[in-house]
């Protein structure tokens, strides 16, 4: 009997087992057949695309373009790539708005074959390198969490352009290396859940793209003592058409043939308070009215953000190509 017994409790466990494997492997082939048949899922339009801003230079000035590729590093467009050069200083960290306002009034051109021309108030322009043609030691930049990413120097003349307009010496320009190591969201803390092992990204914080509504910049203006522009949060895509924080609940979005990825909520740091046009920052808003009611909800969020009020949402991109002024966005929930 014990025997008898042994051999049944074999023959269950086996059969569980096998069960379990079968649970998994159809786990995984349903997400496979869903990354397959991406046009079964149930789209509705929410919208159209009302404007579309690259960044050559992260924390410069954006520039607002009629059309734009979407690959899987972010928008490109003039041959350009979304936030693909940043500013270091003389200790070699990256700089943005926050400590230095004055950065909003550079102004990145895109002057064809992948090259960047930078204006400023009472600066001579400057035509940068094309990446392609740069040499020298490959630069280890690390930016958030410990993504690290290889960038190029673009040369002395670059930095003593910087150093006039900023007024101080030893600042940097440098280029995400063609075809060199990129940053993995997916080896980040705050990322790490939402990501998958082919995102990646140049010199944007995390993702390679982000997404406001016009309407929810409408419902904020509403509740500020004076308005700000949408250029504050840097957004690639503008939706126009959707209800305020729509967006919130996006988790696929489909514009033409691009397919995007709704990964996090978007949190607002003190970049949004300076000026786009003249640079002055403001002490408190627009942050403390977002404080006000947009703070994280989801325990998830809370532990992400903390007390970073959201606005807009980070996207990872599921399907390259053309986007457009005008063009209809769909998404699904």
């Amino acid at each position: 009997m014990d025997d008898l017994t042994a051999t049944l409790q074999s023959r269950r466990a086996v059969l569980a087992a096998v069960a379990t494997a079968a649970v998994v492997g159809a786990g995984i082939a349903y997400q496979r057949w869903r990354r397959a048949h991406r046009g079964t899922r149930d789209y509705v339009p929410v919208g159209h695309v009302s404007k579309i801003y690259v960044h050559p230079v992260k924390s410069c000035r954006g520039l607002e373009v009629g059309e734009a590729q979407v690959t899987k590093l972010g928008i490109r467009s003039g041959g350009v790539m979304d936030r693909d050069l940043i500013i270091l200083d003389e200790t070699g960290r990256f700089i943005t708005a926050r400590t230095h306002p004055s950065i909003v009034l550079i102004s990145p051109r895109c002057v064809g074959d992948g090259q960047v021309r930078l204006e400023a108030p009472g600066m001579d322009p400057l035509t940068l390198p094309k990446p392609c043609d740069l040499r020298g030691d490959i630069m280890e930049i690390s930016m958030k969490d410990g993504m690290v990413g290889h960038a190029l120097d673009c040369g002395p003349e670059a930095g003593e352009w910087l150093d006039k307009f900023f007024g101080q010496q030893g600042f940097k320009m440098v280029v995400a290396k063609p075809g060199g190591q990129k940053r993995f969201p997916v080896n980040s803390r705050r990322y790490k859940e939402v990501a998958r092992s082919d995102d990646k990204v140049g010199f944007q914080d995390y993702t390679p793209m982000n997404m406001a509504s016009a309407t929810s910049l409408e419902d904020l203006n509403s509740r500020l003592p004076n308005t700000v522009d949408m250029r504050v949060f840097r957004p690639n895509i503008v939706v126009h058409g959707s209800n305020p924080y729509q967006e919130d609940n996006w988790n696929y979005i489909r514009i033409g043939q691009v397919e995007l990825r709704r990964m996090l909520p978007c949190n607002r740091c003190k970049v949004t308070m300076v000026d786009p046009e003249t640079a002055e920052k403001d002490e408190e808003e627009p942050l403390r009215t977002l404080r006000s009611y947009r703070l994280p909800k989801e325990e998830m969020h809370k532990v992400l953000f903390g007390q970073s009020p959201l606005f807009g949402v980070t996207l990872g991109v599921e399907h390259e190509g053309a986007i457009h002024v005008g063009d209809t966005i769909y998404a699904c929930a």
